[in-house]
Order: structure tokens, then C-alpha cells, then sequence
């Protein structure tokens, strides 16, 4: 990725949300710490696949509390979420896109926001941070690339169409609607956040030996 696509802009940043199914007995992060620490075996976690934001999320978790976890990887956050719903996996993180219909009407429990500040929309579920776990963000986001081969001119006449779809009235609702936080921006600006990104969760992949199967 690094080297096949150029950067034309951010789009969005999704909140991770720590959520649990209806029948984990946990309704804050102080109750899922004991709930967890209580499974001396260790408990399973679902995740939208393998090296996903929601995985890695989850292994960033493992590893600031030492709690033990087994890893279930999904086709998707909408299966995973399903069977969260159901009670086959006790709890996951996931993106307030894909969570916020569920949380809403009640069919998951939201045990606290990875982000530093509370979501907008969902202002009544608390950080994870403001609950004790302190130093520990996560997000989802996506970008708009082409391939590395495009010409200068192009990059910024679609970043150009970028940044004006940003003001427009309609996006704004749509993102707010489902808890999504508009990252407009340069090229450079992309590439530099990619940059970081990949530095900061490339650690974490290495020193934890995750791999795609």
C-alpha cells in the first residue's frame, strides 16, 4: 500500500466502541475488567476478520491489561455483530457505523468509547479513558487513494472534490447520523496520519506475531 497508491485525501474516522452481548454480565468497564479477569481460561472475542481495526483493537486491549483472549475472526463487522447479538461471542469492538442501530435499540451493551472524547451521538456512553483505562485509542478510518501512477493533477482536482463534498449539508447529516467524524484534509496530510498509523499498529502486529491466514 505504502508503495502502489498515492494519498487524495481522508475521508472518516470511525469510533470503536467496546460492546458486549445482552448476556454478558457487564455494564462498565470496572464490571467487564472483573467479568474478564474471572475467566481464568480466558474468554473469546469477535472481530470484522483478521488484522482489522476491531482485531487489532482487541490485541492492543490484551496487551495493556494482560487480560487472556482468543481471537474469532469474522467475514465482516455485520456477522460478527450478529452473533455477538446472539450470544455466541461474548463481547467485540466495533465501529459506530456498523454498532450504532444495536446499541441504540438496546440489543448491545456499550461498555465505553475508544476514543479520547465521547461521540456526539451517543453522548451517554462514557470513554473507556474516563472509566480508567487511561492512554488506550482506537479507531477505524478510511481513505481515498489512486494508484501511485496518477498524475499530480488528478490527485488534486479529486482532492479538490473531496473537500467541497465535505461542506455539503447532506454528508455532514449522513456522518453524524451514524457517529462518523469527518476527516478532511490534504494529500499530504493522508499520507502523513497513514504514516503513523502503519508505525503504530506495525508494532503492535510484530510483536505479537499476527499474521493473515
Amino acid at each position: 500500500a505504502e508503495r502502489d497508491f498515492a494519498a487524495v485525501g481522508l475521508l472518516a474516522r470511525f469510533p470503536l466502541i467496546l460492546v458486549v452481548a445482552p448476556s454478558t454480565p457487564a455494564r462498565n468497564w470496572k464490571e467487564f475488567l472483573a467479568w474478564a479477569k474471572a475467566n481464568a481460561e480466558g474468554t473469546s472475542y469477535a472481530s470484522a476478520g483478521i488484522g482489522s481495526p476491531h482485531h487489532l483493537a482487541a490485541e492492543l486491549l490484551r496487551e495493556r491489561t494482560g487480560l487472556k483472549f482468543s481471537h474469532v475472526a469474522y467475514r465482516g463487522a455485520a456477522p460478527a455483530v450478529q452473533d455477538l447479538m446472539g450470544g455466541q461471542v461474548p463481547f467485540m469492538f466495533v465501529d459506530s457505523a456498523s454498532g450504532y442501530q444495536f446499541i441504540a435499540s438496546g440489543k448491545l451493551k456499550a461498555i465505553g468509547v475508544a476514543s479520547p472524547e465521547r461521540m456526539k451521538t451517543m453522548a451517554e456512553i462514557p470513554t473507556l479513558a474516563e472509566q480508567g483505562l487511561t492512554g488506550f485509542e482506537a479507531w477505524a478510518w478510511q481513505g481515498l487513494v489512486l494508484p501511485a501512477a496518477a498524475k499530480p493533477e488528478t490527485v488534486a482536482r479529486l482532492s479538490t472534490a473531496l473537500q467541497a463534498a465535505f461542506a455539503s449539508t447532506e454528508i455532514k447529516a449522513r456522518f453524524q447520523a451514524i457517529g462518523v467524524e469527518a476527516m478532511p484534509g490534504t494529500p499530504a496530510q493522508m499520507a502523513a496520519y497513514v504514516k503513523a498509523e502503519r508505525e503504530r499498529w506495525g508494532r503492535l502486529i510484530r510483536d505479537n506475531g499476527i499474521k493473515l491466514d
